[in-house]
């Protein structure tokens, strides 16, 4: 005889709470700049990207601090706890399909041999991916990040933006709306006046003369 499923818990919350989400279209600018560089991740430029994985660390609980790598062993980032230095993070912003390489041995052995005397960890970012040989030399101290990970992060960290980026992405081939320069023009059918007209999926502006360029 076949035992009965157990009934599952009702559910506490309410399903409007439940599909509450943040519209970073009307948010803050600096949420609006995340969701741009975001979107336009793989040709971000360095401060850029900078900028996205110091947001990603103060999520976890760090404080930052931007310095570039310039004057500090190749390090781009600091991650403080309280006043103390814990974490050292490289960015390096390569675009796979552009970039014929991965990051290699000798790039990540180096940051590594310059860091690990002075923080508690190393933390290597990338939007490209590391060699074998890369990878091979993680242990407690060094930690890699490539590309399919770092997405994983975002997609954790900054849902409503990493959602809204794939969403814009889904319409990015359709017409630009002339009356915001944010949304996108969907073609409709009018049946009350048996017309095609262009109705914007960001302000709900309503256009029947538009003509998209052939």
């Amino acid at each position: 005889m076949t035992k009965a499923a157990p009934k599952q818990a009702p559910i506490q919350v309410s399903l409007p709470s439940l599909l509450e989400t943040t519209d970073y279209v009307n948010n803050s600018a600096k949420a609006h700049k995340l969701m741009k560089i975001i979107h336009s991740i793989d040709d971000c430029n360095a401060n850029d990207f900078n900028y996205v994985i110091s947001e990603l660390l103060q999520k976890m609980g760090y404080s930052t601090q931007i310095i570039d790598g310039k004057n500090d062993k190749g390090v781009d980032i600091i991650g403080f706890v309280g006043n103390q230095r814990e974490i050292a993070v490289q960015c390096k912003a390569w675009n796979p399909k552009r970039n014929t390489e991965q990051v290699s041995k000798e790039c990540v052995q180096s940051f590594k041999g310059a860091t690990m005397n002075e923080y508690q960890y190393a933390l290597f970012f990338t939007t490209h991916y590391f060699t074998m040989p890369a990878l091979e030399a993680v242990d407690d101290f060094l930690i890699l990040i490539d590309r399919k990970k770092l997405f994983m992060l975002l997609a954790k960290y900054f849902p409503e933006a990493f959602a809204n980026s794939y969403y814009q992405y889904s319409i990015a081939e359709l017409n630009p709306c002339k009356a915001c320069h944010n949304g996108k023009l969907l073609k409709l059918y009018s049946r009350k006046s048996s017309k095609i007209y262009y109705w914007c999926e960001n302000c709900g502006n309503v256009d029947f003369n538009f003509q998209p360029k052939s």
